[in-house]
């Protein structure tokens, strides 16, 4: 560890600095990385070392150079996070204003808008890529029939999951960088090269050809960029380390940097180093910073790796002396919960936190139970008068709300989901409602113009099928145009909705999903008993809908859950009609909630990654069994442990961990490590 005396030029506002804080801020060493455990202030931290470089700055020439700092980060949760600790420890707003703060994403466009004549479309849904893809498929299998090659063999792209395991480790892949460095290294892509990278040959032969279609050259704009393609572009561009920095062509590329610092740095891919490497290369006068946690590791999918924060790699690939500083203590977390996160990383972790947070368990048999339990507390924390935007559920999987939001929605308890929506609004759920109201004529239950919105924008988007124009229609209209007067028509006449469902979807769609929405109206249509809505469910077949409609298997999973969550409530209520009048309430009541203009007055149901790097004083991780935390879904253990850790971590008051006393996680006895911990955390449940 390196040690200072040095005084900070910077003082920052209503904070206490730590030795280790004041070390890395005041610390001469030209490049450092900080080895930071959760809670222990790392992203204020990275915030002290820049404004003590304005300070610096200042000094040294009479003014403050904020435009010669860049602080690159993986997340725009993470940009936002470090902006406001730049604000919370009294950096100027004007400095914050002027300072390089980019994701790596955004940096990437940045740059390469230099070279690019327009800007590529953006694809956010695997689905847009399926054709694309059979298109790759095709073509290699024609080549294949003319120069056949013996080692190279493609599986049936109707196989399930065949798109999805391309794409995932397409983007796993391309985060390693492994076909440009190929190219670089003027090798060929073979089975001898595969099996040195670790790829399938099947997955690179296609990721070659996807890639030529995608981005013809590299001094033409790429046809469409999807999640991390701008980094991996520019990286691709100038990541040939056997010739010079092509700086020279981007217009923007920063050179006369004094600090460069990277948050977030355990999410590091090679892709994003490679970038790092070039910045580091051509501005050899600046000092650099590096800020993360190797435990909280969360896109391993996309080629993430600890390796770069290893002292002795990220010397010996920058060439720069290197030395590590280490933020152990959490401000977030009390002593209790500093001592189950470190059982379960298996490494040091402290705390200095004044605030004794509060651990407790609760052990349920069902998933209702678990659920009314959160809301129940939830209610309690209402009724303390206590900040709902502190009070947080921490979702291992989206559909994890259904029952959750229900109970919600019952007890009046605003809240708001993020970032998936609320179950009300997903498509499959739309559908549902819209089929059910089409089949009895029941159109008054659907009150909410903005759900009949919603309702036709998820079929025609779920259903595929292209509007036609009618009698009055012009032939030019777009197909956008056609939805826009379809919505605007609905919303106007909600009995619309039967004549638009027949003749412009269920005429014309695939016969699969034809089917399928015939034969769950007719159901809905023909009976009356209690047993109605799960028989429609069961004719609508979302397993074989959802499998036709969605390339990733959680999104498959989460449309089936869904539905099951709808069949469950069906049952409480007894009779489909109590239930479909429940679910027009609900809609107008979440509406209600959501226009509540302060989000103060609403707790939180969201993910964990979209929560890394933020605090809350009240955190809840229900569900935590085996199947769903840690989930089986293809990731590791190791992944899994990092998202618990993540979670855990958010919290600075008051952690409920809700364990199955059926399904049991190893989550449990990895932070329960100790006989007399076990004994205390379940005395403690409640």
């Amino acid at each position: 560890m390196v040690k200072t005396t040095s005084v900070p030029l910077f003082q920052p506002k209503s904070l206490t600095l730590s030795q280790q804080q004041i070390e890395l801020q005041t610390s001469k060493e030209k490049t450092i990385l900080v080895d930071a455990n959760a809670g222990a202030a790392k992203t204020t931290s990275l915030a002290l070392k820049v404004a003590e470089m304005l300070e610096i700055q200042r000094q040294k020439t009479g003014r403050y150079l904020p435009k010669n700092i860049l602080t690159l980060t993986y997340t725009d949760v993470a940009r936002r996070a470090f902006k406001h600790a730049l604000e919370k420890i009294g950096v100027s707003v004007d400095a914050i204003e002027d300072l390089c703060i980019f994701t790596f994403d955004e940096f990437s466009i940045d740059m390469l808008k230099a070279i690019e004549v327009k800007a590529a479309k953006v694809v956010t849904a695997p689905e847009e890529l399926k054709k694309i893809i059979v298109q790759c498929l095709e073509n290699l299998r024609d080549n294949n029939n003319y120069h056949p090659d013996r080692e190279f063999w493609l599986p049936s792209y109707e196989d399930k999951g065949f798109f999805e395991h391309f794409l995932s480790e397409a983007l796993r892949v391309k985060g390693k960088m492994v076909l440009p460095k190929a190219r670089w290294s003027e090798e060929s892509i073979n089975a001898i090269f595969a099996e040195n990278t670790g790829v399938d040959y099947w997955i690179l032969k296609i990721l070659q050809r996807f890639e030529n279609l995608r981005r013809f050259s590299e001094e033409e704009p790429p046809l469409f960029r999807s999640l991390g393609d701008s980094t991996y572009d520019l990286a691709s561009t100038i990541g040939d380390f056997s010739v010079d920095t092509p700086q020279h062509i981007y217009s923007k590329w920063p050179d006369r940097l004094h600090l460069i610092c990277v948050d977030e740095f355990h999410d590091m891919n090679e892709a994003m180093f490679t970038i790092l490497r070039r910045l580091l290369e051509s501005n050899p006068q600046a000092s650099f910073c590096g800020v993360g946690d190797p435990d909280q590791v969360l896109h391993q999918k996309a080629g993430a790796e600890p390796k770069f924060m290893d002292e002795k790699y990220f010397s010996r690939e920058t060439g720069r002396k290197t030395a590590t500083l280490h933020l152990t203590e959490s401000y977030r977390c009390g002593l209790s919960l500093t001592e189950l996160a470190g059982n379960l990383t298996e490494k040091p972790y402290s705390s200095c936190s004044s605030t004794a947070t509060q651990v407790a368990s609760f052990y349920y048999v069902t998933h209702e139970e678990c659920a009314q339990k959160i809301v129940s507390d939830a209610l309690s924390w209402k009724n303390q008068k206590r900040l709902m935007s502190q009070f947080v559920i921490l979702l291992r999987h989206p559909h994890q709300s259904v029952l959750i939001e229900n109970l919600l929605l019952e007890k009046k308890i605003p809240y708001r989901t993020n970032p998936f929506p609320t179950y009300l609004h997903r498509p499959e759920v739309l559908i549902v409602r819209a089929l059910l109201a089409v089949s009895n004529e029941q159109f008054d239950l659907i009150e909410s113009d903005s759900a009949r919105r919603r309702m036709v924008e998820a079929i025609v988007d779920f259903s595929g099928v292209q509007l036609s124009f009618g009698e009055y229609d012009s032939e030019a209209q777009t197909p956008q145009d056609r939805l826009r007067y379809a919505v605007k028509e609905i919303v106007r006449d909600k009995s619309l909705l039967a004549i638009f469902l027949k003749k412009q979807i269920i005429e014309k769609a695939d016969p699969a999903i034809r089917r399928r929405f015939e034969a769950a109206i007719k159901v809905a249509a023909e009976q009356d008993d209690e047993t109605m809505f799960a028989q429609m469910i069961h004719a609508l077949d979302m397993p074989g809908l959802a499998a036709h409609r969605w390339i990733e298997r959680k999104r498959c999973t989460d449309a089936v859950a869904h539905l099951e969550g709808l069949k469950h409530a069906v049952v409480t209520f007894g009779s489909a009609a109590k239930f479909f009048k429940h679910i027009n309430e609900l809609e107008l009541a979440y509406e209600k909630f959501s226009k509540i203009q302060d989000k103060k007055n609403s707790l939180i149901l969201t993910d964990i990654p979209s929560v890394k790097g933020l605090e809350f004083e009240r955190v809840v991780i229900p569900f935590i069994e085996r199947g769903e935390f840690p989930a089986d879904d293809g990731g590791t253990l190791n992944d899994e442990q990092n998202l618990m850790y993540v979670a855990m971590t958010r919290c600075s008051h008051e952690l409920t961990l809700m364990f199955s006393q059926n399904r049991t996680s190893p989550f449990e006895d990895a932070m329960l490590s100790k006989n007399n911990q076990r004994n205390n955390f379940k005395a403690n449940s409640r």
